[in-house]
């Protein structure tokens, strides 16, 4: 609780800022909303750090952002396109937003598809699942090109951000529905250090095991072709259809995610020069990490957010 009400007066000085977020549009409702998403976005990240940068570290405000494309993905799923009216916001591949909308009291937060790299333009995309949470809720029925909201940063359990010193490793993706949105961010990343031929990034190599309910669920996947057909001795990707009859139909795998999927990839990988990131529903990630852990893949090497 004690966390809950720091955060609470943090955003309370958001009020005296230039988005103008009123004490009605940050009330928290006791004990955070409940919803079929468990607590208030905010309880979920009340210990999760913040903005990107060491200036907004000090004085955090949420960057204004609009709304400048609005369409379907699938039929549970919309993208947004905003375009960030604020120079110094920045994050890093894997995080997700504080998503504040005008005169919407709860709020929710929204990980990035998008590459950093896509900053350099002022876009970032998002892909918002349809629920009856509020804000997810203005996303599929009010949102219209135009819109203004507010954003910040945060988010530090899967952050995919190499740097010419460390060390090479390999990258293993497990994305369960709308949880590529992150692991996405993190291909999209690697692609464009790769078109940059950054030298020090050759050796490094990634899979991505991706499940949904029906093809249409599987959303990006034209764009994740791209780039494994780009680039196929760096990129590979199976895409698997849970709840959809796909066996006649060599593009998809059928069913769930097995241990063998898993096994298959640390072998060809090695565990001691894999990294896992994992994204998707609680019950997929607890049943992912436990098989991983299996394959003597080190806890410390194994990276996800709980907090759907």
């Amino acid at each position: 609780m004690l966390r809950s009400v720091r955060c609470l007066k943090e955003l309370l000085k958001l009020s005296k800022s230039s988005t103008k977020i009123t004490k009605k549009q940050v009330t928290l409702a006791p004990f955070m909303m409940s919803t079929k998403h468990g607590s208030d976005h905010l309880e979920k990240t009340s210990n999760e750090e913040r903005t990107s940068n060491e200036e907004e570290r000090t004085n955090p405000e949420y960057s204004e952002a609009e709304v400048i494309e609005l369409n379907d993905m699938s039929p549970t799923v919309k993208r947004l396109l905003l375009k960030v009216n604020d120079q110094s916001f920045i994050f890093k591949a894997g995080q997700w937003v504080d998503f504040i909308i005008p005169n919407i009291e709860t709020f929710t937060g929204f990980s990035m598809s998008s590459s950093p790299d896509q900053l350099q333009s002022s876009f970032i995309e998002l892909a918002v699942q349809f629920s009856d949470y509020p804000p997810t809720l203005w996303v599929h029925k009010e949102c219209q090109i135009g819109n203004k909201v507010s954003l910040r940063v945060g988010g530090t359990q899967i952050i995919y951000d190499p740097q010419p010193s460390d060390p090479h490793y390999n990258v293993l993706l497990i994305a369960g529905g709308i949880g590529i949105n992150p692991l996405l961010s993190m291909i999209r990343h690697a692609n464009s250090l790769k078109r940059a031929q950054t030298h020090w990034f050759s050796p490094v190599r990634f899979q991505l095991l991706y499940s949904a309910s029906t093809r249409k669920e599987l959303i990006f996947q034209d764009d994740i072709s791209e780039i494994v057909n780009n680039f196929p001795s760096v990129f590979q990707s199976t895409l698997f259809v849970t709840q959809e009859d796909v066996s006649s139909d060599n593009k998809y795998t059928q069913g769930r995610i097995q241990d063998s999927h898993l096994a298959s990839a640390v072998q060809e990988f090695g565990s001691e020069n894999l990294e896992c990131y994992i994204c998707g529903p609680p019950p997929m990630i607890e049943d992912m990490e436990s098989s991983l852990l299996k394959l003597n893949m080190k806890p410390e090497n194994v990276h996800y957010e709980k907090w759907w």
